[in-house]
């Protein structure tokens, strides 16, 4: 009998034994396969952060600043603004900015104008077309091709025919919008002062 109940013992610790072993084995096993989805889990969000890293770096480096933007009349007694003229440079930190890719669009209520770079691929193709020359280009990048450096200043004229003959007279507000390759469109809304006294330049912005 005892014999019996000792051989009973033995058989429960062993039935116990394997039990533990094999919570033991599936412990492990899923301990490895939550190890494999957490590294592939890292590794997709490391790459998506990596990529947004880039596009956001790109959109913020890739921004123009308008310094300046200026309403010549070419006379003093002409009643409205013929010309506007703007300088341009890029941000500090950004990438090289190609004006060919560049479009300046000039809004009103009633009006909407797109004007291309005049050194743009097929710019007879486009019926308004702006002109740019270099105000400050220490390493000549601007002269061979239309792109600006760091610490590059750009002067873009936009004449009557690029603007589609647009009446800019007093207390006249309008839109002006650059839109770039990469990056957010730099958009500012101007309007003209109530007189243009005898000036045949006026300051629009800043």
């Amino acid at each position: 009998m005892k014999a019996n109940q000792k051989f009973l013992m033995d058989n429960e610790r062993g039935d116990i034994g394997v039990g533990t072993l094999i919570i033991f084995i599936a412990m492990v096993l899923v301990a490895a396969v939550a190890a494999t989805v957490l590294i592939y889990t890292t590794g997709a969000l490391q790459q998506k952060a990596t990529k947004t890293s880039k596009e956001a770096t790109q959109q913020i480096s890739s921004n123009i600043v308008v310094e300046q933007v200026i309403g010549d009349r070419l006379n003093t007694i002409n009643p409205n603004i013929q010309n506007l003229i703007l300088r341009i440079s890029p941000d500090v930190g950004t990438t090289s900015i190609d004006l060919r890719q560049v479009i300046i669009s000039v809004m009103d209520k009633n009006t909407r104008i797109d004007i291309y770079d005049n050194q743009v691929t097929n710019a007879s193709s486009h019926n308004y077309t702006y002109s740019a020359i270099a105000i400050r280009d220490e390493d000549k990048s601007f002269q061979d091709v239309p792109v600006m450096n760091s610490g590059d200043l750009i002067e873009v004229t936009l004449d009557q025919t690029s603007l589609n003959n647009m009446t800019l007279d007093p207390r006249k507000t309008f839109t002006l919008s650059l839109s770039q390759e990469r990056g957010q469109a730099v958009n500012l809304e101007l309007t003209t002062p109530n007189s243009f006294g005898v000036n045949q330049y006026v300051q629009l912005y800043p």
